[in-house]
């Protein structure tokens, strides 16, 4: 029973997902077993990751369109989440994969400014993503939306 849980739990921190939900993950085939993973966990992650090699190449964002990205890349990710979560559409992979890249390079980016010294930069990006999640918090919250979620995440444990 331990095992079961164990592997239960293994299979949620990668996809995030109930087993009802595999519509949200890539599935990757490794032998007779398979692995899922949240579609929009690996566009972020997918993104962070051509940020920093498109940083180790020698590309750079010019200055002046570091902010804006980092302020407006996210709100694909946060519409898509948001008007899926709401059942106001159904998403997909690629929209997911999709939206998480974008994110994944403005936070990406906010990375870059923290490990390149750039205090002050890497706050205002905190900044903006405090206004994402506040954003989110209220509209979620006043649209029983956020009701909704947490009910749904309850019912996965």
């Amino acid at each position: 029973m331990a095992d079961r849980n164990w592997r239960y739990l293994l299979f949620l921190m990668a996809a995030h997902h109930p087993k009802e939900k595999l519509d949200h993950t890539i599935r990757i085939g490794l032998g007779r077993k398979n692995i899922y993973l949240c579609s929009r966990c690996t566009g972020v992650a997918l993104g962070i990751l051509g940020i920093f090699a498109a940083s180790y190449f020698g590309f750079a964002v010019p200055t002046a369109l570091i902010f804006p990205i980092i302020g407006f890349l996210p709100f694909f990710a946060v519409v898509d989440w948001f008007t899926q979560s709401a059942k106001l559409r159904q998403s997909n992979t690629v929209l997911r994969v999709s939206s998480g890249f974008l994110l994944g390079i403005s936070e990406g980016l906010g990375f870059l400014l923290l490990f390149s010294g750039n205090w002050l930069g890497f706050l205002v990006a905190i900044g903006f993503a405090a206004v994402y999640a506040v954003s989110v918090y209220l509209i979620a919250s006043r649209t029983r939306c956020l009701q909704a979620y947490l009910e749904e995440l309850n019912r996965m444990s």
